[in-house]
This record gives C-alpha cells, sequence and structure tokens, in this order.
C-alpha cells in the first residue's frame, strides 16, 4: 500500500529542507511532494535541492488550495501530510503517526506535539483539530469538498467530514516536536496578526457549518 507525502509551504526556507530530508531518510513515502503557496523566498529552490518533486503556485491561495493541489498531483493510496515549518522532526514521529493505518484499520491519525515548545504544546491542547500532521486513506479525503475553500480551516474541515461519516481516527502523540510559529517567522506584530487571521478563518468555517466545539475535540482528543 503505497504512502505519499504532502508538504504544503509558504515561505519556510529556514525549516523545509530538514522536513524533507527527515522524510526521506523516513523510507516510508513513495512519493514527496512540497506545494509552495505562493512562498516569496527560498523555500521552493530549498526543496527543489532535496530532490521532490515541488509544485510553486503563482500566488498564495490558502493551505487548504496547496493541500488539495498536492492531493490531485499524488497517485498514493495512503495520504499523509506534515507542515513544512516543522522543528526536530524525526523519522520514528512519521512511523509513528503511519503505524495505525498499516497496522489497526484506522481511517486517519492525526498527530499532537507534547514536550516541544510550551506555547505550540498548549495551542495543539486547546485545538488539536488543527494538526497539520495527519494520515488518512485516499478515498475518505474525496469527500472533503471544501478543502481548498476551507483555507486555514483544511484540517477542520477534514475533522468535520470523519464526524459526519465515523471514520475512526486516532490520536498519536509525537514527542518533542513543534514548528515555528508565525511571530519566530514575521515578527511581533506582523505574526501576530497573521495569526488573528488565521483563527478568523478557522472561525469562518466553524460558523458557516455550526459545528460543536465539544464534538470536534472529543474526535480528536
Amino acid at each position: 500500500m503505497g504512502i505519499g507525502l504532502i508538504i504544503p509551504a509558504y515561505n519556510e526556507e529556514e525549516t523545509i529542507q530538514e522536513v524533507v530530508k527527515t522524510a526521506k531518510k523516513s523510507k516510508i513515502f513513495e512519493e514527496i511532494i512540497v506545494v509552495s503557496d505562493g512562498s516569496k523566498d527560498n523555500t521552493v529552490e530549498y526543496a527543489l535541492e532535496c530532490e521532490v518533486k515541488v509544485i510553486a503556485l503563482p500566488k498564495n491561495y490558502g493551505k487548504g488550495a496547496a493541500m488539495e493541489i498536492g492531493v490531485n498531483n499524488i497517485k498514493s493510496e495512503i495520504l499523509f501530510f506534515l507542515d513544512g515549518d516543522l522543528i526536530n522532526l524525526r523519522e520514528g514521529h512519521i512511523s509513528k503517526l503511519v503505524e495505525p493505518l498499516l497496522k489497526e484499520g484506522v481511517d486517519m491519525s492525526c498527530g499532537l506535539f507534547e514536550n516541544g515548545r510550551g506555547h505550540t504544546d498548549f495551542a495543539q491542547r486547546l485545538t488539536p483539530y488543527l494538526t497539520g500532521q495527519r494520515a488518512l486513506r485516499r478515498e475518505l479525503i474525496k469527500e472533503c469538498d471544501d478543502l481548498s475553500d476551507a483555507k486555514f480551516g483544511a484540517e477542520l474541515a477534514l475533522t468535520k467530514i470523519a464526524i459526519e461519516q465515523e471514520w475512526k481516527v486516532r490520536r498519536v502523540i509525537l514527542p518533542e516536536l513543534s514548528h515555528r510559529i508565525k511571530e519566530d517567522k514575521m515578527g511581533l506584530i506582523k505574526g501576530f496578526y497573521a495569526r488573528i487571521k488565521m483563527y478568523w478563518q478557522v472561525f469562518r468555517y466553524f460558523r458557516k457549518n455550526k459545528l460543536s466545539y465539544n464534538s470536534i475535540n472529543r474526535m480528536i482528543r
């Protein structure tokens, strides 16, 4: 059963090579695609240096669109998503996240940070449904027809479908893994406003689909 990795990335020149190189070392993936969502830095060039397929979008369409484009350009039966800004990614994290699908018949696994950085650990405990580290069966993602429109709510859109169709979902703890927050990338002020924009897109998806915070959280926990 083939496994394909999709890495949506926007201005991730600081971390993209570490993420891709670790993924390649795991030897789990038959395909790896980096989808640069209109990056203005060296994300595309650095990803290409890792000798993987790179799709460079001409402008920033949003995370959901980048994920969907990756799905449309990969053939594997299991789809694996990793964020491009991860810090301290290890091969063990990758194998641990896909194992429930291969050995336990799980439909989707969701990776949550633990003992990485205090603020990123806290954010994932508060909103585990937003984790970008996931593995799921290809046929299931076809049911999510609003992935692109959801933008930063893309992972929430997947969780919504999982609830509606009663997928078997497994939470997987990824110890000592973290990621660069927006304030790290853009500075305090710009990062803060980018964070507000992200959470607004998530809130808008919540409101549009009349979702219950408790039911969404229970699905991941």
